[in-house]
Protein backbone atom coordinates (compact mmCIF):
# COMPACT_ATOMS: atom_id res chain seq x y z
CA UNK A 1 0.00 0.00 0.00
CA UNK A 2 1.08 3.27 -0.93
CA UNK A 3 2.99 5.56 1.77
CA UNK A 4 1.74 9.29 2.65
CA UNK A 5 4.02 11.59 1.74
CA UNK A 6 2.94 14.62 3.79
CA UNK A 7 3.36 11.90 6.89
CA UNK A 8 7.15 11.02 6.92
CA UNK A 9 8.61 14.09 8.07
CA UNK A 10 5.66 14.20 10.99
CA UNK A 11 5.89 10.23 12.53
CA UNK A 12 9.68 9.34 12.13
CA UNK A 13 11.80 6.60 13.61
CA UNK A 14 14.19 6.96 16.89
CA UNK A 15 17.51 4.95 17.37
CA UNK A 16 18.16 5.75 21.09
CA UNK A 17 19.02 2.23 23.36
CA UNK A 18 18.64 -0.32 20.56
CA UNK A 19 22.56 -1.23 21.40
CA UNK A 20 23.82 -3.47 18.93
CA UNK A 21 20.73 -3.90 17.07
CA UNK A 22 20.84 -0.49 15.83
CA UNK A 23 22.18 -1.06 12.27
CA UNK A 24 19.01 -3.88 11.74
CA UNK A 25 16.60 -1.35 13.37
CA UNK A 26 17.21 0.90 10.81
CA UNK A 27 17.33 -0.91 8.06
CA UNK A 28 13.74 -2.14 8.92
CA UNK A 29 12.68 1.10 9.26
CA UNK A 30 14.02 2.40 5.80
CA UNK A 31 11.86 -1.12 4.28
CA UNK A 32 9.04 -0.35 6.22
CA UNK A 33 9.09 3.20 4.47
CA UNK A 34 10.39 5.70 7.29
CA UNK A 35 12.58 8.36 5.65
CA UNK A 36 13.19 10.42 8.93
CA UNK A 37 15.60 9.42 11.83
CA UNK A 38 16.31 10.73 14.85
CA UNK A 39 20.16 10.13 16.71
CA UNK A 40 22.45 11.85 19.20
CA UNK A 41 26.31 11.89 19.69
CA UNK A 42 25.57 10.87 23.12
CA UNK A 43 27.30 7.39 23.49
CA UNK A 44 25.99 4.81 25.56
CA UNK A 45 22.67 6.13 24.37
CA UNK A 46 22.95 6.07 20.99
CA UNK A 47 25.21 4.56 18.64
CA UNK A 48 24.99 7.68 15.28
CA UNK A 49 27.82 5.95 13.40
CA UNK A 50 25.98 2.26 13.23
CA UNK A 51 22.77 4.55 11.94
CA UNK A 52 25.08 6.36 9.20
CA UNK A 53 26.31 3.18 7.96
CA UNK A 54 23.07 1.36 8.09
CA UNK A 55 21.41 4.55 5.98
CA UNK A 56 24.70 4.58 3.61
CA UNK A 57 24.19 0.47 3.18
CA UNK A 58 20.24 1.02 2.31
CA UNK A 59 20.97 3.64 -0.11
CA UNK A 60 23.98 2.33 -1.83
CA UNK A 61 21.85 -0.84 -2.77
CA UNK A 62 18.95 1.52 -4.18
CA UNK A 63 21.58 2.68 -6.31
CA UNK A 64 22.48 -0.21 -7.50
CA UNK A 65 19.01 -1.68 -7.89
CA UNK A 66 18.33 1.72 -10.24
CA UNK A 67 21.65 0.78 -12.22
CA UNK A 68 22.60 4.30 -12.67
CA UNK A 69 25.93 4.88 -10.55
CA UNK A 70 27.80 8.06 -9.34
CA UNK A 71 24.29 9.46 -8.17
CA UNK A 72 22.19 10.09 -4.56
CA UNK A 73 19.19 9.75 -4.31
CA UNK A 74 18.86 11.08 -0.64
CA UNK A 75 16.95 14.32 -1.95
CA UNK A 76 14.47 12.25 -4.33
CA UNK A 77 13.38 9.45 -1.30
CA UNK A 78 13.20 12.62 1.00
CA UNK A 79 15.88 11.51 3.81
CA UNK A 80 15.88 13.82 6.94
CA UNK A 81 18.35 13.10 9.74
CA UNK A 82 18.77 14.91 13.17
CA UNK A 83 21.12 14.73 15.68
CA UNK A 84 22.02 16.35 18.43
CA UNK A 85 25.21 17.60 20.10
CA UNK A 86 25.93 16.79 24.15
CA UNK A 87 26.23 19.19 26.38
CA UNK A 88 29.64 18.67 27.51
CA UNK A 89 30.81 19.24 23.84
CA UNK A 90 29.44 23.24 24.41
CA UNK A 91 32.83 24.29 25.32
CA UNK A 92 33.87 26.93 22.42
CA UNK A 93 31.75 28.01 19.08
CA UNK A 94 34.65 25.98 17.32
CA UNK A 95 34.00 22.67 18.78
CA UNK A 96 30.11 23.03 18.42
CA UNK A 97 30.71 24.15 14.44
CA UNK A 98 33.34 20.82 14.34
CA UNK A 99 31.14 18.35 15.90
CA UNK A 100 28.09 19.73 13.47
CA UNK A 101 30.55 19.01 10.25
CA UNK A 102 31.50 15.58 11.80
CA UNK A 103 27.87 14.55 12.76
CA UNK A 104 26.94 15.20 8.91
CA UNK A 105 29.72 13.11 7.19
CA UNK A 106 28.99 10.28 9.65
CA UNK A 107 25.53 10.46 9.01
CA UNK A 108 24.39 11.46 5.65
CA UNK A 109 27.74 12.24 4.05
CA UNK A 110 27.12 9.20 1.22
CA UNK A 111 24.41 11.88 0.29
CA UNK A 112 27.15 14.08 -1.61
CA UNK A 113 26.96 14.40 -5.35
CA UNK A 114 30.36 15.54 -6.76
CA UNK A 115 30.46 19.30 -7.58
CA UNK A 116 27.20 19.80 -5.45
CA UNK A 117 26.41 21.58 -2.56
CA UNK A 118 26.70 19.04 0.54
CA UNK A 119 23.78 17.02 1.44
CA UNK A 120 23.23 18.49 5.16
CA UNK A 121 21.31 16.94 8.08
CA UNK A 122 17.84 17.56 8.37
CA UNK A 123 18.27 19.53 12.10
CA UNK A 124 21.09 19.68 14.66
CA UNK A 125 20.23 20.57 18.16
CA UNK A 126 21.35 21.31 21.49
CA UNK A 127 20.75 17.92 23.43
CA UNK A 128 20.92 19.42 27.07
CA UNK A 129 21.13 23.38 27.55
CA UNK A 130 23.75 22.05 30.10
CA UNK A 131 25.54 18.73 31.68
CA UNK A 132 23.50 18.52 34.73
CA UNK A 133 25.26 15.84 37.28
CA UNK A 134 25.06 12.77 36.72
CA UNK A 135 22.81 13.07 33.20
CA UNK A 136 25.26 11.18 31.51
CA UNK A 137 28.81 9.43 32.98
CA UNK A 138 30.40 12.53 31.00
CA UNK A 139 28.63 14.65 33.74
CA UNK A 140 30.36 13.75 36.23
CA UNK A 141 30.85 17.23 38.00
CA UNK A 142 27.97 18.95 36.51
CA UNK A 143 30.12 22.01 35.51
CA UNK A 144 31.95 20.18 32.12
CA UNK A 145 29.07 22.89 29.77
CA UNK A 146 31.58 25.77 29.39
CA UNK A 147 29.26 28.21 27.58
CA UNK A 148 26.50 29.52 28.22
CA UNK A 149 22.98 28.37 26.51
CA UNK A 150 23.28 32.15 24.40
CA UNK A 151 26.19 31.58 23.68
CA UNK A 152 26.39 28.25 22.65
CA UNK A 153 22.97 29.29 20.05
CA UNK A 154 25.50 31.82 18.98
CA UNK A 155 27.48 29.27 18.04
CA UNK A 156 24.24 27.20 16.20
CA UNK A 157 23.22 29.18 13.99
CA UNK A 158 27.01 29.13 12.37
CA UNK A 159 25.97 25.26 11.75
CA UNK A 160 23.78 25.72 9.34
CA UNK A 161 25.80 28.88 7.83
CA UNK A 162 28.14 26.37 7.53
CA UNK A 163 25.88 24.55 5.17
CA UNK A 164 26.23 21.27 7.99
CA UNK A 165 22.17 21.56 8.67
CA UNK A 166 19.11 23.00 7.45
CA UNK A 167 17.66 23.75 10.42
CA UNK A 168 19.01 23.86 14.30
CA UNK A 169 17.12 23.41 16.81
CA UNK A 170 16.87 22.38 20.92
CA UNK A 171 16.16 19.90 23.44
CA UNK A 172 15.35 19.38 26.81
CA UNK A 173 14.86 22.96 27.70
CA UNK A 174 12.51 24.73 29.89
CA UNK A 175 9.28 27.39 28.47
CA UNK A 176 11.82 30.25 30.31
CA UNK A 177 15.43 29.34 28.80
CA UNK A 178 13.59 28.82 24.93
CA UNK A 179 12.14 32.28 25.76
CA UNK A 180 15.18 33.78 26.76
CA UNK A 181 17.13 32.33 23.50
CA UNK A 182 14.37 33.90 21.15
CA UNK A 183 14.75 37.01 23.07
CA UNK A 184 18.27 36.77 22.33
CA UNK A 185 17.91 35.91 18.69
CA UNK A 186 15.08 39.16 18.07
CA UNK A 187 17.59 41.72 19.42
CA UNK A 188 20.17 40.67 17.02
CA UNK A 189 17.98 40.63 14.30
CA UNK A 190 18.32 43.67 12.76
CA UNK A 191 22.21 43.44 13.10
CA UNK A 192 23.41 39.70 12.39
CA UNK A 193 22.67 37.90 9.53
CA UNK A 194 22.94 34.56 11.01
CA UNK A 195 21.14 35.35 13.99
CA UNK A 196 17.93 32.31 13.70
CA UNK A 197 15.45 31.86 15.77
CA UNK A 198 14.65 28.26 16.86
CA UNK A 199 13.51 26.08 14.34
CA UNK A 200 12.54 23.16 16.19
CA UNK A 201 12.18 22.04 20.10
CA UNK A 202 12.58 18.22 21.35
CA UNK A 203 11.53 17.15 24.59
CA UNK A 204 9.43 14.41 26.59
CA UNK A 205 5.53 14.68 26.13
CA UNK A 206 2.84 11.32 26.29
CA UNK A 207 -1.09 11.46 27.30
CA UNK A 208 -0.29 11.44 31.03
CA UNK A 209 2.41 14.31 30.94
CA UNK A 210 2.13 16.50 27.80
CA UNK A 211 4.63 19.24 28.42
CA UNK A 212 1.69 21.67 28.17
CA UNK A 213 3.89 24.64 28.61
CA UNK A 214 6.90 24.15 26.68
CA UNK A 215 4.39 22.57 23.67
CA UNK A 216 2.71 26.57 24.07
CA UNK A 217 5.37 28.57 24.18
CA UNK A 218 6.55 26.42 20.91
CA UNK A 219 2.89 27.17 19.29
CA UNK A 220 3.54 31.22 20.13
CA UNK A 221 6.43 31.17 17.88
CA UNK A 222 6.08 28.65 15.15
CA UNK A 223 7.88 26.27 16.12
CA UNK A 224 8.39 22.39 15.54
CA UNK A 225 8.11 20.24 18.91
CA UNK A 226 9.20 16.81 18.47
CA UNK A 227 7.52 14.65 21.21
CA UNK A 228 10.19 12.09 22.06
CA UNK A 229 8.82 8.88 24.80
CA UNK A 230 5.85 9.52 23.51
CA UNK A 231 4.80 6.25 24.58
CA UNK A 232 5.36 6.34 28.26
CA UNK A 233 8.81 4.61 28.68
CA UNK A 234 9.57 7.87 30.83
CA UNK A 235 7.40 6.53 33.57
CA UNK A 236 8.25 2.78 32.96
CA UNK A 237 11.75 4.03 33.37
CA UNK A 238 11.12 6.06 36.13
CA UNK A 239 8.53 3.48 38.09
CA UNK A 240 10.43 0.57 36.87
CA UNK A 241 6.90 -0.77 36.87
CA UNK A 242 4.28 -1.60 33.97
CA UNK A 243 4.35 1.25 31.32
CA UNK A 244 0.86 3.41 32.49
CA UNK A 245 0.40 5.33 29.24
CA UNK A 246 0.11 1.83 26.83
CA UNK A 247 -1.70 -0.16 29.71
CA UNK A 248 -4.23 3.04 30.23
CA UNK A 249 -8.03 1.70 29.62
CA UNK A 250 -9.56 5.10 28.00
CA UNK A 251 -6.32 4.19 25.38
CA UNK A 252 -6.76 0.26 25.06
CA UNK A 253 -10.84 1.00 24.34
CA UNK A 254 -10.22 3.33 21.89
CA UNK A 255 -7.64 1.03 20.33
CA UNK A 256 -10.11 -1.96 20.48
CA UNK A 257 -12.85 0.34 18.71
CA UNK A 258 -10.63 1.14 15.75
CA UNK A 259 -8.69 -2.62 15.70
CA UNK A 260 -5.59 -0.71 16.37
CA UNK A 261 -2.76 -1.10 19.30
CA UNK A 262 -2.95 1.20 21.95
CA UNK A 263 1.23 2.45 20.82
CA UNK A 264 -0.99 3.68 17.10
CA UNK A 265 -3.56 5.15 18.99
CA UNK A 266 -1.12 7.36 20.80
CA UNK A 267 1.15 8.00 18.21
CA UNK A 268 -2.28 9.44 16.41
CA UNK A 269 -2.97 11.43 19.39
CA UNK A 270 0.20 13.31 19.16
CA UNK A 271 0.15 14.08 15.68
CA UNK A 272 -3.23 15.11 15.93
CA UNK A 273 -2.62 17.64 18.77
CA UNK A 274 0.67 19.02 16.40
CA UNK A 275 3.39 17.33 17.67
CA UNK A 276 5.66 14.88 15.45
CA UNK A 277 6.99 12.13 16.72
CA UNK A 278 9.91 9.47 16.49
CA UNK A 279 8.85 6.29 18.16
CA UNK A 280 11.61 3.47 18.15
CA UNK A 281 11.45 -0.51 18.47
CA UNK A 282 13.94 -2.76 17.75
CA UNK A 283 11.71 -5.86 16.62
CA UNK A 284 10.44 -5.95 12.89
CA UNK A 285 6.73 -6.71 13.93
CA UNK A 286 6.67 -3.25 16.20
CA UNK A 287 8.82 -1.41 13.28
CA UNK A 288 6.00 -2.71 10.39
CA UNK A 289 3.15 -1.32 13.58
CA UNK A 290 4.59 2.25 13.32
CA UNK A 291 5.27 1.96 9.65
CA UNK A 292 1.24 1.40 9.25
CA UNK A 293 1.13 5.51 10.37
CA UNK A 294 2.53 6.11 7.41
CA UNK A 295 0.48 4.37 5.02
CA UNK A 296 -2.33 5.64 3.14
CA UNK A 297 -5.32 3.66 4.16
CA UNK A 298 -3.90 3.06 8.21
CA UNK A 299 -1.95 6.32 8.59
CA UNK A 300 -1.91 8.58 11.38
CA UNK A 301 -4.73 11.04 12.36
CA UNK A 302 -7.51 8.38 12.47
CA UNK A 303 -8.59 9.32 16.10
CA UNK A 304 -12.16 10.95 16.41
CA UNK A 305 -11.97 14.37 17.52
CA UNK A 306 -14.27 12.76 20.94
CA UNK A 307 -11.35 10.31 21.03
CA UNK A 308 -8.97 13.33 21.26
CA UNK A 309 -10.28 14.70 24.15
CA UNK A 310 -10.43 11.98 26.19
CA UNK A 311 -7.00 11.26 25.81
CA UNK A 312 -6.15 14.96 26.86
CA UNK A 313 -8.59 13.72 29.87
CA UNK A 314 -5.94 11.74 31.18
CA UNK A 315 -3.39 14.54 32.02
CA UNK A 316 -6.33 16.72 33.94
CA UNK A 317 -4.74 17.30 37.89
Amino acid sequence: MALDPSLLATVGFGTAALGSGVHAAVTMALDTGFRTFDTAEANIWYNQREVGRALKNFFDDLVKSCGVPGISLCSQEGLAVGTKIPPWELTTSDNIRTQAKDSREALVGFCDEKDEVPFPLDVYYIHAPVCWKGWHPRCKHGDETKLTLRESWAAMESVVADGNARRIGLSNVRPDELEDVIEFVRARAGTDPRARLPDSVQSHADPLDTNAALRTACRKHGIEFVSYSTLGTQHSMRNGGENPVLTDGTIGRIAERHGRSAAEVVLSWATQKGMKVIPRSGTQEHIQELGRLLREDTKAGFLEDGEVVEIDRLAVG
